[in-house]
């Protein structure tokens, strides 16, 4: 039951993303009561590239988070996403300055419900030179990401 959960999310997930070959992250958080239980998605091909007069340079990613029917709500506090490029360079997001909204670190996700997130790093970054990530809960859990590809519909 818990894989055809998760191949649902994905497959509605997938459907926010670019419809050439993509390359995306995920992982399930349970825990055995399932008072935590939610899946999420981080999504490279969704990347945007911002150069501005006003703030640095910088590449946002997108991600999503679906939280199971009866859980508990999912209430983030600033976490983290890092990711290992190609290079051997490690980065890790910044936190942004947004109270509210796509951007906003700390949000509340009821059960059943989903929450877009767009996490920010310095400088560009390619999709094509991240080689493994990993979603970090308030600095005491880590997660390596599962990959996964989508075909094209073309």
């Amino acid at each position: 039951m818990k894989t055809l959960l998760t191949t649902i999310f994905f497959v509605l997930i997938v459907s926010y993303a670019a419809n050439s070959q993509t390359k995306y992250y995920y992982t399930t958080v349970s825990s055995p009561d399932k008072t935590t239980d939610y899946l999420f998605g981080f999504y490279p091909s969704t990347l945007t590239y911002t150069e501005s007069a006003s703030v640095k340079p910088y590449t946002s990613i997108k991600a999503v988070l679906l939280n199971q029917k009866g859980a508990n709500p999912f209430k983030s506090n600033n976490d983290k996403i890092m990711i290992l490029l190609k290079s051997g360079k490690m980065i890790r997001n910044y936190t942004t300055q947004a109270k509210e909204g796509d951007y906003a670190v700390e949000y509340t996700t009821q059960p059943g419900e989903n929450h877009t997130q767009y996490y920010c790093f310095n400088g560009k970054v390619e999709a094509n030179d991240i080689d493994r990530v990993w979603y970090i809960l308030s600095d005491t859990q880590i997660f390596e990401l599962l990959t996964a590809e989508t075909k094209s519909k073309e």
